[in-house]
């Protein structure tokens, strides 16, 4: 009788043990985590929701990048990219806050698989900062196709009708270059964004 009452109690305090460490509550400093899909599923909530717009491995020019505005306090915590199915090597992979100044340089190489999240050291965002966020192919890539990286474009190939607001977030613009270009607001860059709110 008393080992199950022991292993009752036992139990329940598993349980709620296990309940409080794996929510993620975003008022909860102690139990805030770096959420990695966080922009990921902004993006495929106005883009690939939308049958204006299809998913595209393309745009052969060096550097991809887009601005946001993040409506909310926290840090850019990770970065998620899937490498062109033409190449195996890495980028430099940039968050800027034009606003603050604070940002992240660093060469990652992500899986031509799947979308892969990487972390990052912090970008630190207030409410309305404004932030860059930048793929740049390494020199000495082999192939003009090897620049390529998925977007998303318009189904009638129109310029994309930035401003676009998602939840906290507002899509502000993109540009491709480097080899070529600039070619603005063309589609939106398939790179996600893990961010941790305050």
């Amino acid at each position: 009788m008393k080992n199950l009452k022991t292993n009752k109690l036992l139990l329940l305090f598993t349980c709620c043990f296990l309940a409080l460490v794996s929510c993620d509550d975003d008022n909860d400093p102690i139990n805030n985590v770096c959420e990695n899909s966080y922009v990921d599923n902004l993006i495929n909530s106005v883009f690939a929701t939308n049958i204006d717009y299809d998913l595209y491995e393309t745009m052969d020019l060096e550097t991809h990048e887009y601005d946001i505005i993040i409506n909310a306090n926290g840090e850019i915590c990770s970065v998620g990219y899937q490498n062109a199915t033409a190449y195996a090597g890495g980028y430099t992979m940039e968050v800027i806050n034009n606003t603050s100044g604070a940002s992240y340089s660093g060469t990652h190489t992500f899986s031509q698989t799947a979308l892969d999240y990487q972390a990052i050291t912090p970008v630190i965002v207030s409410s309305g900062d404004e932030i860059t966020v930048r793929r740049t192919i390494l020199p000495g890539y082999g192939n003009l196709n090897e620049t390529i990286g998925r977007i998303y474009r318009k189904t009638d190939f129109s310029p994309v009708p930035y401003p676009i607001t998602e939840g906290n977030v507002v899509f502000q613009s993109s540009n491709f270059y480097g080899s070529g270009g600039p070619v603005i607001n063309y589609g939106q860059p398939y790179i996600a964004l893990g961010f941790k709110v305050d």
